[in-house]
């Protein structure tokens, strides 16, 4: 298998949580989570927002707040300065 690295790993973290990676892209992440203790916090904190998230009533955030975080669950990062 090919070896990826942290920002690699990271970027494929929320497509893999809702799994949607193919086989060998999610084979290659969790070869890299299995030596990388870095990218095994990352992905517990995703799964943890995500969880959150989930049981949030969206119709009570406030519009820009759903908006970003919808940004992010879709794509898994923010832009600098904060936005999604």
């Amino acid at each position: 298998m090919t070896r990826i690295d942290c920002r690699e790993a990271v970027r494929r973290m929320w497509t893999y949580l809702s799994q949607s990676l193919d086989g060998a892209e999610a084979g290659e992440l969790e070869e890299h989570l299995q030596v990388c203790q870095r990218c095994c916090g990352e992905l517990e904190f995703s799964r943890e927002l995500r969880d959150r998230v989930s049981a949030v009533e969206t119709d009570r955030m406030p519009p820009e707040v759903r908006s970003r975080v919808e940004e992010v669950l879709r794509h898994g990062t923010i832009e600098p300065g904060g936005r999604a």
